[in-house]
C-alpha cells in the first residue's frame, strides 16, 4: 500500500444515499483511510434524519460527519436558517412539543431555504472541507451526480476542477432497469463502480468502470448492520409477516387501485400487513385510519425486511435487501409502471410475477416458509461474477492507491 495519505468524502443528499455509500465508508476506514460523510440536501430541509444505526457503526469506525446547516453561515439568510434550523432540530428531539408547532418550524425552515443561494452553498462546503495538503490524494463519492440538486452540483463543479480529486460514483439505486445512462461529460465522475455489467454498458462514456457489485448488498455489510440489532426476539405469532415495499404515484400506474389493495391486506385475518411508504413522494402522505397500524414511516428497510417473510414490491431497488436475506418475493406488476422494463424479469419465474390481486391472495393462501425462495433472477442483478461486493471493492479500492 503506498505511503500518499489519502482522505474520502461521502456526499449523501438523502437517507436512500447514506443506505447506499455507508458500507463504502466502513470499507475506506477499514484501510486506514481518513473519511468524512456530508449531509446534504434533505438532511439539511430536516426532511429526513440520518438513521441511528447508521451513525452508531460510524461513530465504532471513526467516521467523521459534517452538517452543512451547522458550519455554512456565510450571509444573513443562511445565519437566520441555521439557527431556525437548531430550533426545529430541538423541537424534533422533544417529545413534549406539539406536533403543529414542529411542522410549523418545519414549514418556515424549507420556505427560507428555496431562497438560498445553493450552490454558493455547495462551493463554499467544497473550499471548506477539501482543504488538501500537499502529497495527500482525496476520494469523492457519490451516488449519482445530480444537476438539479444545487448544494451537491455547487459542490462537485468544484471539486471537478481539481485534477487531484478523484469523483467515484456508486448508485444507489441497483442497475435492474432497461434504461438510457444520461451522463453530461461536464457533470461526470471520473470512476463508476457499477453493480452489473449492464450499468457498466450504460456508462461507457465514463472512461473507467469497474462490475464490483453493491456493498449494500454484500454479505459483509449484513453482518455488521446486524450487529445493531443484536436482540433477537423469539416471535411465537404464526401469521404470515407481509412487507409492502411502496411507492410514489410516478411510478404507480393506479393510486387508487393501490391503496383499495392494501385495504383488503389489512383485512385479512392471516398475515400481519407492514406498509413501508417511500420517500420520494410518500414522506408526508396520511394513509387512511384502516391502514394506521400498518403503515409504517420510522422502521428501517433493513429492519422491516428482516422481520418480514414475504416482500411485495413493484419499483423500489429496496427489494434487494430481500433477496440478500433469502425471503420470498412478489413482483407486483398490476402496480408498476414500468412493468416489463425490468431486466431481471426476463429471467423471472412466472411465480414470482404477480398479475393482479386474486393471483397475489392464492399466492399467499399457498406460501410455504420452509420452501426455500427462487431468487436467482434478482441475484443476477446484484452479485456479478464469483466474488462477494466487499471482495470486489476492496481489491478495486488496493490496486487505485497503489497505482495512484
Amino acid at each position: 500500500m503506498t505511503s500518499i495519505k489519502t482522505k474520502a468524502i461521502f456526499y449523501v443528499y438523502s437517507n436512500n444515499a447514506l443506505d447506499h455509500l455507508a458500507p463504502y465508508a466502513v470499507l475506506c476506514s477499514q484501510k486506514k483511510i481518513s473519511c468524512t460523510v456530508i449531509f446534504g440536501e434533505d438532511f439539511i430541509k430536516q426532511k429526513v434524519r440520518p438513521k441511528n444505526n447508521i451513525i452508531k457503526i460510524f461513530a465504532e469506525n471513526n467516521i467523521k460527519t459534517y452538517n452543512i446547516s451547522k458550519y455554512e453561515k456565510k450571509g444573513f439568510l443562511q445565519v437566520i436558517f441555521s439557527n431556525i434550523w437548531f430550533i426545529a432540530n430541538f423541537f424534533e428531539n422533544n417529545q413534549f412539543i406539539p406536533k403543529f408547532i414542529k411542522d410549523k418550524t418545519k414549514g418556515l425552515l424549507n420556505r427560507i431555504y428555496e431562497k438560498l443561494d445553493g450552490e454558493l452553498i455547495g462551493i463554499n462546503t467544497a473550499k471548506k472541507i477539501l482543504n488538501k495538503v500537499e502529497g495527500e490524494r482525496i476520494l469523492v463519492f457519490i451516488d449519482h451526480w445530480n444537476k438539479n440538486k444545487k448544494i451537491q452540483s455547487g459542490f462537485l463543479s468544484t471539486v471537478k476542477k481539481n485534477n487531484n480529486i478523484t469523483i467515484i460514483s456508486a448508485h444507489h439505486a441497483v442497475w435492474h432497469v432497461h434504461q438510457p445512462a444520461l451522463i453530461d461529460p461536464m457533470y461526470s465522475e471520473d470512476i463508476v463502480l457499477a453493480s452489473n455489467h449492464w450499468e457498466a454498458d450504460c456508462k461507457k462514456i465514463v472512461k473507467r468502470r469497474e462490475i464490483t457489485g453493491s456493498l449494500r448488498f454484500s454479505k459483509t455489510w449484513l453482518s455488521i448492520i446486524d450487529l445493531q440489532d443484536k436482540e433477537e426476539k423469539i416471535d411465537h405469532d404464526k401469521k404470515k409477516k407481509v412487507l409492502v415495499l411502496s411507492h410514489s404515484q410516478k411510478y404507480t400506474t393506479d393510486w387508487n387501485r393501490m391503496m383499495n389493495f392494501f385495504i383488503t391486506l389489512a383485512q385479512r385475518k392471516d398475515i400481519n400487513l407492514r406498509i413501508l411508504p417511500h420517500i420520494r413522494g410518500m414522506s408526508n402522505f396520511e394513509p387512511p385510519k384502516i391502514l394506521k397500524d400498518s403503515w409504517d414511516k420510522n422502521m428501517t428497510l433493513d429492519v422491516a425486511v428482516k422481520k418480514s417473510d414475504i416482500v411485495l414490491f413493484w419499483e423500489s431497488s429496496g427489494i434487494f435487501e430481500a433477496v440478500l436475506r433469502g425471503k420470498k418475493i412478489f413482483f407486483l406488476s398490476f402496480l408498476s409502471a414500468r412493468n416489463g422494463q425490468f431486466i431481471w424479469q426476463e429471467m423471472a419465474s412466472s411465480k414470482t410475477i404477480i398479475q393482479n390481486e386474486l393471483e397475489l391472495f392464492d399466492a399467499l393462501d399457498n406460501y410455504d416458509k420452509n420452501k426455500v425462495p427462487d431468487n436467482i433472477c434478482f441475484e443476477k442483478i446484484i452479485w456479478p461474477g464469483t466474488n462477494d461486493p466487499w471482495t470486489n471493492v476492496s481489491n478495486f479500492l488496493d490496486e487505485f492507491l497503489k497505482s495512484n
